[in-house]
């Protein structure tokens, strides 16, 4: 059998990639580093299920329970002791999505209704389907010049509260996917004056604990349930997350009946096990290392002063634009992969986003200063090979210094929509609606039977049952031209898209 994942990824890894993405560990390289490399080679000698002796993820009693009971020690050792009782926390091993499904279908029961942000992750509509909920969006802000999401404004939440006051809960993505972090204390108060739950997404914020100088957890702001991605800002292995919830607000028995729904029956003790070396690594590790890491991400920002870097609440996030050079963030992103071997988390048209976290090293800054500094003044405006597949040839190529061109990026433009459709059908008859296929220039006021996520970042601008615009068109036609990935779209030609039949 050709192992084609594990001969890729193998090939990826022995490349020595510089990581500015998740996940956090870095290929492993700060397990190596500290020393943690010989837990993590015996994980899969210790891989098991529920049996005898160990304990079980939807009922725990044993060394689950004392686990997570630890850790939630370690994160909140500064709180008072009132404050921690009144907090659990439990591993998710399906990633953040099951959290956020299962922390909706909590607060919500059928038919009652949310308030969300619209540029809250698919997982969220996901939730709303499956429970039959009601989402009141609040509009997303956007950063026009750079294209970056900058979350839903206190005030428009507020209003959106005083507007559905029998709504369930409120649900806060914070950071955004671009490290984008509001004040909630008011919002989460105001809330609960009104009886509604707070529920935030701080997928991106695992690692707030680590220094002053990031954004505190939503969890000090007073938020019912709080859903972490351990392995997007901590080095853990893809897919663990967190939920940190209060017991006085949230009814354990529900939530637990609705992570077994949305959750594996047989959860990984790898991952857990994973979970824990983690947070080791952040009890004995981590106030020194985010520290490193904010000194050297200060250095590699002063020297990027060429580039106009956008400010993030969050420094580990870095967002440089490079439309202002002449360069598109998808190709300058496809430059810095295939020529200088460095891969980002994202890239938009107006520029790209690095994730940095505590397993990058100073090298890492260094490398990646170089590599700015030589696409400007070698004016590696685009690419003269498809790079769509790092072939040995490109590879090849690329040291030898024959990837790219000298041109400016094609002007396009090119706006996220952040209106928000008028909605004809709730989310779970769209879903189950008859469907057809129809041409996207044809689809104006037609109401939709799919998603329209553009990725990264993971966020819908079309769900079923809302009622298409010219400007989604308009976004679609151009998003097909710079070829971005866009989930939801059944279309793999993005041709088509899925409509309830009239």
């Amino acid at each position: 059998m050709d192992m084609a994942i594990y001969n890729k990824l193998s090939y990826i890894h022995k490349s020595e990639l510089i990581s500015f993405h998740m996940p956090g560990h870095k290929y492993g390289r700060i397990f190596e580093k500290l020393g943690y490399d010989k837990y993590m080679d015996k994980l899969y000698k210790l891989d098991t299920t529920e049996i005898l002796g160990t304990d079980n993820l939807h009922n725990a009693k044993g060394i689950i329970k004392i686990s997570q009971e630890n850790i939630k020690n370690i994160l909140f050792a500064g709180m008072n002791q009132y404050d921690k009782d009144n907090l659990d926390l439990v591993y998710l091993v399906n990633g953040s999505s099951c959290g956020i499904e299962a922390a909706i279908m909590t607060a919500c029961k059928s038919r009652t209704s949310i308030i969300i942000n619209r540029g809250c992750h698919q997982s969220a509509y996901n939730a709303c389907m499956l429970g039959r909920i009601e989402p009141i969006f609040v509009a997303e802000q956007i950063n026009e010049e750079n294209n970056v999401l900058m979350g839903a404004s206190n005030q428009d939440y507020i209003e959106a509260i005083k507007s559905n006051p029998h709504a369930s809960a409120v649900f806060i993505t914070r950071p955004t996917y671009y490290g984008m972090s509001q004040d909630i204390d008011e919002l989460v108060s105001f809330a609960h004056e009104n009886n509604m739950m707070v529920i935030v997404d701080e997928a991106h914020g695992a690692h707030f604990g680590l220094s002053h100088l990031l954004p505190k957890s939503a969890v000090y702001s007073g938020a019912d349930m709080v859903i972490q991605s351990v392995h997007k800002t901590l080095p853990s292995i893809t897919q663990t997350s967190i939920m940190i919830y209060r017991k006085s607000t949230v009814d354990k028995s529900r939530l637990s009946s609705i992570l077994s729904m949305v959750e594996t029956s047989s959860p990984s003790y790898m991952m857990m096990m994973s979970i824990e070396i983690c947070f080791d690594i952040y009890e004995k590790k981590g106030l020194v290392l985010m520290q490193n890491l904010i000194n050297n991400i200060y250095i590699f920002r002063r020297g990027l002063k060429d580039y106009k870097v956008f400010p993030t609440s969050d420094p580990t996030k870095i967002f440089v634009n490079t439309i202002e050079k002449g360069i598109n963030g998808y190709d300058f992103a496809k430059v810095l992969r295939y020529r200088y071997n460095i891969q980002v988390e994202l890239a938009n048209y107006n520029g790209v986003l690095f994730l940095a976290t505590i397993a990058n090293t100073k090298s890492d800054f260094d490398k990646t200063l170089f590599a700015m500094e030589d696409i400007l003044e070698k004016k590696l405006f685009g690419a003269l090979v498809d790079f769509h597949e790092d072939s040995q040839e490109v590879l090849k190529q690329s040291k030898t210094g024959s990837i790219g061109s000298i041109y400016r990026s094609e002007a396009i433009e090119i706006d996220l929509p952040v209106g928000i459709p008028p909605r004809k059908m709730s989310l779970d008859k769209a879903f189950d609606s008859d469907k057809e296929d129809i041409k996207i220039e044809d689809a104006l006021n037609r109401i939709s039977g799919e998603f329209v996520i553009p990725y990264p970042p993971g966020i819908a601008v079309l769900a079923p049952g809302e009622v298409i615009d010219q400007e989604l068109i308009d976004f679609l036609v151009e998003a097909r031209k710079l070829k971005i990935d866009i989930n939801g779209l059944e279309s793999q030609s993005f041709n088509t898209i899925k409509l309830v039949k009239e």
